[in-house]
Order: C-alpha cells, then structure tokens, then sequence
C-alpha cells in the first residue's frame, strides 16, 4: 500500500516568522565559533537522532563558518552522552542532540547522574516525529476500534512491541493501555528493528513505531497501520485515524530531538546557536529532506524549549508512576 506523505505547509508557516528574517541578514555573536563544534549524539549511526543530528550539523557549519562534527556516544538510551555534556566546558563547542528519552524518561525510570533541567542549557527544538500504530498485514484488525474493541474482552490479551522498556514506544503504549482499557502484554525488544520478524510473523499483535520504520514495511505489503500518534493532522501519512483526536483525545506521542549545551552556556553562544538553528529549519531544502525521514521541524526559542522538557517529563514521569515502570 502506498503511502503519500503530508505537505510541510503546516511547519512552513511555522518557521515563516523566522525565515522572514532573512538567512543572508545572519550576525553571529561575538566570534563565535573559531573552532570546530562537537554535536554528541547517545544513539547509535543511522537511527533517526543520529540522521537528524548529522543533517542539522551539516547545515550549522556551512552557516556558522566552522565544522559541526557528530560524535556518536551511545549508551543507555542517551544517559552516556549526557553525562558528558554536563562535564563539558560551557563555552560552546561540546553540545548534545538530546532526546525525549534521555531528558524526559529516563530520568524517572532509573537513577541517572544528571538534572534535564539544571545541568544542562537548551539552545533550541530542532524535530519530533509521530508513531504510527501498525499491525501485521494479515492481522484480523482493521481498524483501531477493532483493536480495542478486542482488547477491552477479560478473555483476551493483546501483545505490542517496544525498543525497550521505557522507551518511548513503550509509554506510548502504556498510556494506550490506561485510557481504552485494554489488556495488552508489554514484549520489549533491543530496539525496533529487532522487534520486525515477530511484528512480521504476527507473534506480536501490535507497535507503535517512526514512520522511518514503519512506512517501509507498509509500502512493501507487510505491516498494516491503524492509527497515527501525531499531534496535529498536519504531519504524517495522510487518511489516517489520529488517536487524539478521536479515541483518546489529548493523546500525541512524538519522540523529539533538540540542541543543548551544559549548564552555564553564555547568553550570546546560545542565542547565535538558536537564532542559526531556526534558519536552518526554516529553510525549504532542509524541510524536504527532513520530510523524507518523515520529520517535523520545530522553531523555539531557548525558554521555549527548557518549557517543552518540563512539561514532558511531567507527562511521561505520571504515566510510568501508573504503570510502575522501573529499569533496574
């Protein structure tokens, strides 16, 4: 089944005020940077912070005049880059894209050696992205009412796959679970695409996955999709079932990507940092090819992105206190 995916009409408009500033009228502070930047990535290459980051670095140093290199520190959903952002001299050139994971639950499922909110300084959001709820291709679900209406039987119970416990997915789903009521098996996995062959084969009913990785199996006549996770009708495939809108309204889960740098970053770094970071966004070309890793572009100021932490984390932290999730 073929997928054509939205317009970036609604992420345009968002970025119109800052495109309108005109990316030839850039003034960068100070002279600021003089040297190569570090951008610490906590995942993998090749997974979709890791793309994010390498596109965004590519653009910040054509803009800023110095390289922007990528640094991969994977470990613990994050928790290593983060750390070693958080040692890091406050003057620039060590940065993180962080994560919902890393700043936003992980903190509230094992003990970590940081703060998201005081030891590190946000620069700007850079993208989410929404899950999309898929099932196999000969799954007897059709439909997300089908699913549920299944799933709220006491004789049956569902199964749904993560990347792990306490990932994203994995609350997305939780959260799922608390508001329609069904009874669902959580089978973690180490990451999404070691859940594929048993999502595949029908071993597993249902996940909530990118569309980077769910797209493809739907295009090759593999997987089937219920219902997006987006936010807003404006990002994602289009003709789908928007749980927040309907079933569960409120309901979004995009994981998210932004840049931060440690505590104590001065004032004119991070405004150079933010005000470059919202051009790039703003830019066509680049929410083209961020719109080919079906990604949504954001536009923030620092304060603006310091608020979106807090209130993720408040989200997420209620929902793994009601599931009672715990990484020992």
């Amino acid at each position: 089944m073929a997928i054509n995916r939205r317009s970036l009409l609604g992420a345009a408009a968002a970025c119109a005020a800052v495109a309108a500033l005109g990316v030839s009228s850039f003034a960068h502070a100070a002279d600021y940077p003089q040297k190569p930047v570090s951008i610490y990535i906590g995942f993998s290459a090749g997974g979709p912070t890791d793309t994010v980051g390498r596109l965004l670095a590519d653009k910040l140093g054509q803009k800023l005049g110095q390289p922007f290199v990528v640094e991969n520190k994977a470990g613990a959903s994050g928790v290593v880059a983060a750390n070693l952002v958080k040692k890091a001299e406050p003057d620039g050139y060590t940065l993180m894209l962080g994560s919902s994971s890393t700043l936003s639950i992980i903190p509230f499922v094992q003990k970590v050696q940081y703060d998201a909110i005081k030891d590190f300084t946000p620069i700007a959001l850079v993208a989410s992205y929404p899950y999309y709820l898929v099932v196999p291709v000969d799954s007897p679900f059709k439909t997300l009412d089908d699913l549920i209406a299944y799933g709220q039987d006491k004789n049956n119970e569902l199964s749904f796959a993560s990347a792990g416990t306490g990932a994203v997915n994995h609350l997305a789903a939780e959260w799922l679970k608390e508001e329609t009521n069904i009874n669902a098996l959580h089978v973690p996995y180490k990451g999404d695409s070691a859940a594929m062959p048993d999502l595949i084969a029908g071993r597993v009913d249902f996940a909530l996955l990118a569309g980077i990785v769910a797209l493809p199996q739907v295009e090759a006549g593999k997987f089937r999709v219920l219902a997006s996770a987006s936010s807003s009708p404006d990002k994602g495939a289009p003709n789908i079932e928007i749980i927040g809108q309907g079933k569960v309204p409120g309901y979004d889960a995009e994981p998210w990507n932004g840049l931060m740098g440690p505590a104590g970053l001065p004032d004119d770094v991070v405004k150079t940092l933010n005000k470059a970071v919202n051009e790039v966004l703003a830019d066509p070309d680049v929410q083209a090819q961020f719109l080919t890793l079906d990604q949504y572009p954001f536009t923030s100021t620092p304060e603006q992105f310091g608020q979106h932490i807090q209130d993720q984390s408040e989200r997420w932290a209620g929902i793994i206190k009601k599931a009672n999730i715990v990484i020992e």
